[in-house]
């Protein structure tokens, strides 16, 4: 349902992101977190990071305050990275043998098994954790071209 509906609006030229890019994926995700660290931090907006490949979303990361199990008190700005395997289990026994799986937080969302951990505000952890997900899980290569959209979802309420 994903790709239908981005490969649809993507066919239309429709974006409703804040910034839309295409880079290779060690440097863009680098870039991506610092744009948006630059432009949501000080007003600490909610803020949605899609990360595709070929008009397919493989990841996301929001900001905490839009994932129960990463929001915090105050609802700080943070990148918080939110995994769901539905129908995906040769990824999962893969995410399941790294090591950092036991940073993250389960939980099942309508019997979909998903992972979530607030990365705080450090991109360089963030951009770490993600490319061993994207690498060792997904297969993908820090060379690889994809397309990252930031999408600005407004103010969070403390």
């Amino acid at each position: 349902m994903r790709k239908i509906l981005f490969t649809i609006l993507a066919a239309l030229g429709i974006n409703f992101g804040v910034k839309s890019q295409t880079e290779k994926l060690d440097s863009g995700l680098k870039n991506t977190l610092k744009i948006t660290a630059d432009r949501f931090e000080n007003k600490n907006h909610a803020f949605l990071i899609n990360l595709a490949k070929d008009n397919t979303i493989i990841m996301q990361v929001v900001h905490g305050a839009l994932i129960e199990q990463t929001a915090t008190p105050k609802n700080s700005f943070n990148f918080s990275i939110n995994l769901t395997f539905d129908n995906e289990i040769e990824k999962l026994a893969k995410f399941r043998t790294l090591e950092l799986v036991d940073d993250f937080e389960y939980y099942e969302f309508d019997g979909i098994p998903c992972y979530a951990m607030n990365m705080g505000n450090n991109q360089e952890k963030t951009q770490k954790v993600l490319l061993e997900i994207l690498n060792k899980v997904y297969g993908f290569e820090n060379s690889d071209m994809f397309e990252f959209e930031i999408y600005d979802q407004g103010p969070v309420r403390r």
